[in-house]
């Protein structure tokens, strides 16, 4: 009866680190987009500075998102 019980206690954590992972690969990036022409800049290093930057794209400011890459 012990070995029954090992087994099923087994297949639950199986299952729960299955459902906590992600799926290799796929990374959240950021960068910004610009709503009139749809181009894209992406964002492979943040400046630091504590200061919001606007970047122009049409003569407009483009809208922040992240990308799943």
């Amino acid at each position: 009866m012990a070995e029954k019980k090992k087994k099923v206690s087994v297949q639950k954590s199986a299952a729960k680190k299955a459902v906590g992972r992600k799926a290799p690969g796929k990374k959240l990036l950021s960068g910004f987009e610009c709503e009139i022409c749809g181009y894209r800049l992406l964002v492979d290093r943040e400046c630091g500075c504590g200061e919001e930057h606007v970047i122009l794209c049409c003569n407009q400011p483009m809208k922040k998102i992240n990308i799943e890459a």
